[in-house]
């Protein structure tokens, strides 16, 4: 397996329409291929493209087995796989081709200071189990609701007054304490925003890598004027991706949040709106339903610790000169990098 030269570019071409594509979010929004995101890796300004791995047989390039492509997040020593090739459905001997892919990309990004591997993966067909094997961990599950062009053109006689304001760099506590009371422990581990110690992280980086403009759903909670939610709005050429976070204490409140952010979104363009609620978020799928969305589909969050470096003192035995009688050998204190296992 090596990085992708102009050679491999073959390999990609004729493994790509057999993959399989675990970035939903840029599938929808705005229709890229593995092909586009190999090339556009090479470009040396912003965070484009994917990092992109072809095996081959006996090393002979003539016979491309498989490809794995991942994306590295923005200032965060992490990466989502986003496509994998060929599928398991095409190809009966790609379970020991994904296994050797994944295992060989860890290898490969753990070298490159990357410390955490995420994938998102569509429930049915057997991925998250080879993940699980190949030593992912699923961490929280995610339904992925719809709203069609056509509905939101029936909800266009309906008269909002949408609230939302936009979210500023003073509003980064209050969100953080939100994120804090919605999320579960293990959650807030896996996405590296709570320490083992259980401080909490810093939001700005992991909440960039979200992409997409956040807007603030401010409500009366016992009995002062708080943060009740939170609208995360991706928007793209075909479509639009949204997050909702509400408080616990603020699920009275849903069916008012949602009912802006599909006035708020379908404001400039009507195109289809993609909502995912994770299996922790309560009171949201009800009030989705109950505006008219439609169910798509179910998909698992996965995380892999890679290998990282640490440094750890060994004893490096020195020779010293010898006296009558007496044999002396010293003991100093050295340091090198080994490698340890992060998870």
């Amino acid at each position: 397996m090596i990085p992708p030269v102009i050679q491999d570019l073959r390999a990609l071409a004729e493994l790509e329409a057999h993959g399989v594509e675990f970035d939903l979010e840029r599938a929808r929004l705005s229709s890229t291929s593995p092909m586009t995101d190999a090339l556009a890796s090479h470009v040396s300004f912003g965070n484009m493209g994917a990092e992109t791995f072809v095996l081959y047989t006996h090393g002979r390039k003539r016979h491309p087995l498989g490809v794995v492509q991942a994306r590295l997040r923005k200032n965060r020593p992490e990466a989502d796989i986003t496509f994998i090739a060929p599928s398991l459905e095409y190809d009966p001997d790609a379970v020991t081709t994904w296994y050797r892919l994944l295992a060989e990309a860890t290898n490969s990004f753990g070298e490159m200071g990357v410390q955490r591997i995420f994938a998102q993966l569509p429930g049915g067909n057997g991925a998250e189990e080879v993940f699980r094997q190949a030593g992912f961990t699923t961490f929280t599950r995610e339904d992925i609701f719809v709203m069609s062009r056509e509905g939101i053109a029936a909800r266009a006689h309906k008269n909002v007054n949408v609230t939302l304001r936009r979210m500023r760099k003073r509003d980064a506590w209050n969100v953080l304490r939100l994120y804090s009371a919605i999320t579960p422990r293990n959650v807030q581990h896996a996405e590296a925003m709570r320490t083992t110690e259980g401080a909490l992280g810093k939001l700005d980086d992991w909440w960039e890598n979200l992409n997409g403009t956040s807007y603030l759903f401010e409500r009366p909670l016992d009995g002062t004027n708080a943060l009740a939610g939170v609208v995360r709005v991706t928007r793209g050429r075909l479509a639009s991706w949204v997050r909702l976070h509400l408080h616990p204490n603020a699920l009275h409140y849903a069916d008012e949040m949602v009912a802006e952010m599909i006035a708020l979104v379908s404001k400039t363009r009507a195109r289809p709106i993609y909502v995912g609620v994770r299996d922790y978020e309560g009171g949201i799928r009800a009030a989705l339903q109950a505006a008219g969305f439609a169910f798509e589909m179910e998909r698992s969050h996965m995380v892999k610790h890679t290998t990282v470096r640490a440094r750890e003192p060994v004893p490096w035995l020195a020779p010293v000169f010898e006296t009558p009688n007496v044999t002396a050998i010293h003991t100093s204190q050295h340091s090198r990098e080994v490698k340890g296992n992060a998870g």
